[in-house]
């Protein structure tokens, strides 16, 4: 009954945002989300078990089974699912029914999946020029959620989801997480990109059973601090970034503080590159666990209890690792950009979506039992760059990512840093830019940051490239912050 209250007010809130916008509906809306917000504590404070939706459990109980199904059961689940999605797409879905016309793809033929390599790939920029037609038009408005990718390359890509997936998603990561000892029971410290409205800049978040610790004040008076608390809780596992596990390890080293007591380190959002595993792992004394995932939900793949080769997740996308030439990679130490097929977003699916990542194919098998395919690396588009704070606290750029519409109106974006603790943020402008859209982003990035960073904005008609022409999120003239 509670649950299903708090669901209502959602959807409630949903319908009307979208809704005609007189003074009336406006109140109606200030209300619902007003009641809203006050019994909201009380639903985060109920056990996962009754605050998770269906779909979670489903996933779980999915995922427990089929993660040592043969290959064979495998690959007629994966067809399976990949034929119901082309098919909704065929019968829903603008850009996909022009397609599949005009390519002569039926849908209902699929047989295997090497099938969809009839069809053309798919980037960001045509999704980006066209979103509407990407939106399946059996799917009513007030059951999509709108998000953003980060905008690695500065420029921020609008996705719609399913409301409620988001517990799918969990089930997925919790499902990997449990190869190396988590459950949902047992503590983690988030040491991410969150906001902490605390003096102590750490909070303890009910609905994720997790203590969280902001990575925006990384300094050797806030480190102790965060450091004492992991002790005396006595936490097994550190989630963060590969940078700030780094930075949060210098800090403590530099200080002569013992680090925590952690089980597993779990490092996700950004490359892990050569001798920092090995660095992190001889530091905090434990095992680190990563994997690679992106905001666009297509693939998905995770190490195991015996590997570090990252298992891709046949029951969340249809994943391709193709070359250069376009052919696929087979064989193990080929490399290849990953190109993947959603499984189970029908509001906005994305069929054969070139992520910008590269992978390097693994073995063949691995000894953990399950049958999936294997990488041997990831090098995904969040590189580890930082920003210096007043403080000189490190603030990873992958902490900085909004998945929110403050950047809508924004061509492309770039950070500009030559001063400790100030940063020029460069924007390209779309012809719908406002004043609003300025106070959204500075109030966006403040509400991370908080005083550790002034921001300013300078508006450009394009931005800076490297020497070999390539894009880079921010452009460092500090030298403290080079050669991190």
């Amino acid at each position: 009954m509670f649950f299903a209250a708090i669901e209502g007010l959602t959807r409630l809130c949903a319908i009307l945002e979208t809704a005609s916008q007189s003074k009336q509906m406006k109140s109606l809306l200030e209300t619902a989300a007003h009641v809203k917000t006050r019994v909201r504590p009380l639903y985060d404070r109920l056990p996962q078990q009754l605050r998770a939706f269906g779909l979670y459990w489903q996933t779980l109980s999915l995922l427990r089974e089929s993660q040592y199904w043969d290959e064979g059961r495998l690959a007629e689940y994966e067809v399976t699912q990949l034929r119901r999605m082309l098919q909704h797409c065929a019968a829903n879905v603008p850009y996909y029914q022009k397609l599949f016309r005009q390519v002569g793809f039926d849908p209902n033929k699929l047989r295997h999946a090497d099938d969809l390599a009839n069809l053309t790939t798919l980037d960001k920029e045509t999704v980006r020029s066209g979103p509407q037609d990407f939106l399946a038009q059996n799917i009513p408005e007030s059951k999509r959620n709108y998000y953003t990718t980060g905008g690695t390359m500065g420029q921020p890509l609008g996705l719609y989801g399913l409301r409620g997936a988001g517990w799918r998603e969990r089930a997925f990561i919790e499902t990997q997480w449990a190869r190396v000892g988590f459950n949902r029971t047992r503590l983690r410290a988030m040491l991410k990109g969150a906001v902490v409205k605390s003096k102590s800049h750490y909070t303890y978040d009910v609905r994720e059973h997790a203590f969280v610790f902001s990575n925006f004040h990384l300094t050797p008076d806030t480190v102790a601090n965060y450091a004492a608390v992991m002790k005396k809780r006595n936490i097994p596992f550190l989630h963060t970034y590969p940078s700030a596990a780094l930075d949060f390890a210098r800090i403590l080293k530099d200080a002569n503080i013992p680090p925590p007591r952690f089980e597993v380190l779990l490092l996700g959002s950004e490359n892990l590159y050569p001798g920092q595993r090995e660095w992190i792992e001889s530091f905090y004394g434990c095992r680190v666990f990563s994997w690679y995932g992106h905001s666009e939900n297509t693939v998905l793949a995770g190490e195991c209890e015996v590997s570090q080769n990252y298992h891709i997740f046949p029951e969340y996308g249809f994943v391709e690792i193709l070359k250069e030439d376009g052919r696929p990679a087979t064989d193990e130490g080929e490399a290849g950009e990953l190109v993947g097929t959603t499984l189970y977003n029908p509001v906005m699916p994305l069929v054969r979506y070139r992520t910008g990542d590269w992978a390097v194919l693994g073995p063949k098998s691995c000894s953990c039992g399950r049958k999936y395919r294997l990488l041997k690396e990831t090098r995904g588009r969040w590189l580890q760059e930082m920003i210096i704070g007043k403080l000189n606290n490190r603030i990873s750029i992958t902490a900085l990512n909004m998945h929110s519409a403050v950047f809508d109106n924004v061509h492309q974006f770039q950070f500009y840093q030559r001063e400790k603790g100030s940063v020029e943020l460069r924007l390209v402008r779309k012809p719908s830019y406002s004043a609003d859209d300025s106070n959204a982003i500075l109030t966006a990035f403040k509400e991370k940051m908080g005083d550790t960073v002034d921001i300013k904005l300078k508006f450009v008609n394009e931005l800076s490239l490297t020497e070999r022409g390539k894009f880079r999120f921010i452009i460092q003239d500090l030298p403290q912050a080079k050669n991190e």
